[in-house]
């Protein structure tokens, strides 16, 4: 069975929680920066982070992400709903370094 986690606030962990994903509750982008390594050590195939934890550290999503590419690390929307362009940055980095170019909205 694969081992699946998700790195949120408390309010964004519980439904996760509730059907069996591990839940780390973080509150700053550096404690979840180590967590993330961590959890990536441990063989971890599936990790989500809310996007308010991950807009500060998408550097360290996408070089984990470089280095282990049986990992897949998703970010999630969180109750706070403040940083909402996270997801789509990451995205964007995605397929600029699949297509070589960034490309037009």
């Amino acid at each position: 069975m694969s081992r699946i986690a998700i790195i949120a606030d408390k309010q964004t962990c519980l439904p996760f929680s509730g059907i069996g994903i591990d839940a780390v509750i973080c509150q700053t982008s550096g404690e979840t920066g180590r967590v993330l390594r961590k959890l990536s050590e441990e063989g971890y195939e599936v990790i989500f982070v809310s996007e308010s934890l991950a807009a500060n550290c998408l550097e360290v999503i996408e070089d984990i992400s470089e280095q282990k590419t049986s990992l897949t690390i998703t970010i999630v929307p969180d109750f706070s709903r403040e940083f909402s362009r996270v997801a789509g940055q990451r995205l964007r980095n995605l397929i600029k370094k699949a297509v070589g170019m960034e490309l037009p909205e």
